[in-house]
């Protein structure tokens, strides 16, 4: 994991809030890229708005409470961060699940002994926020368990409700090793 990332998650778990940075040289990079937030860099894009600024922390507070929860083997906290609707879509290589109960009956009895769960480290995370109310993700991760090691790259659609942000798309890819 980046350590910045794992930083940051350690502060969320202990309560604190994570400030995203930005510095001089970012807000003047004629190559500064679209994505709102890089955890590669930790910079914020030198074009991000305040509004966008807040969203973008948001929507890196959710990956790292799912983050979170998955080490702590914790499957409905992993669920907290999702949509809950019908109209959810998970698509994980070529298995799609529509709906967030079938979503939850799959991962509950997947990991019904949460044991297997293993640990879960977010390797690079970019958000960009496209709107007051939706950001797209990109994330790469490692889970390794007992058995084995995953690599997995997630793309996720991220959208704002009055209960707060949720992922109502994504699409994961999962090697394992």
């Amino acid at each position: 994991m980046d350590l910045r990332i794992y930083i940051a998650a350690l502060a969320l778990i202990g309560g604190a809030s994570v400030m995203l940075a930005q510095n001089d040289e970012t807000q003047k990079s004629p190559t500064s890229s679209s994505w709102t937030y890089d955890s590669k860099t930790t910079q914020l894009s030198g074009d991000a708005t305040g509004a966008q600024r807040e969203a973008a922390q948001a929507v890196l507070n959710l990956e790292l409470t799912e983050c979170n929860a998955w080490n702590n083997h914790d499957i409905r906290g992993c669920l907290s961060v999702y949509w809950h609707s019908p109209n959810l879509i998970s698509i994980s290589n070529n298995d799609e699940t529509h709906g967030f109960a079938a979503l939850e009956k799959e991962l509950l009895e997947a990991f019904a002994d949460s044991n297997i769960m293993g640990s879960m480290s977010l390797d690079t995370l970019k958000i960009q926020v496209i709107g007051d109310d939706c950001a797209n993700t990109i994330a790469s991760y490692v889970v390794k368990t007992q058995n084995h090691v995953y690599y997995c790259d997630d793309t996720a659609t991220v959208r704002r409700f009055p209960e707060g942000w949720k992922i109502v798309f994504e699409r994961t890819t999962l090697v394992t090793h």
